[in-house]
């Protein structure tokens, strides 16, 4: 993922550059505006991997109170509705 940002990156201060006639501030610029777009990216894809890894044990210990919960009725003989 990050080697494709970086050849898109690279296309367009490439593409921005022959296609304008920029001076070098303004591209620099735009470059240090796509590197903080980059960095940005990654924050979200770190901060998607956080939030996936607390639901998968949110979603563990979910199940394990649902089998408390149930192993707990069926020995008081109660029926549980799923």
């Amino acid at each position: 993922m990050r080697r494709r940002l970086r050849t898109f990156i690279a296309f367009v201060t490439v593409v921005g550059g022959s296609s304008s006639c920029a001076t070098p501030n303004s591209l620099a610029a735009l470059n240090d505006q796509i590197n903080q777009a980059a960095d940005m990216m990654n924050n979200l894809q770190m901060n998607m991997a956080t939030i996936q890894g607390s639901l998968d044990s949110l979603t563990l210990v979910v199940q394990k109170q649902d089998t408390t919960i149930a192993r707990l009725a069926n020995a008081a003989g109660i029926p549980i509705a799923k």
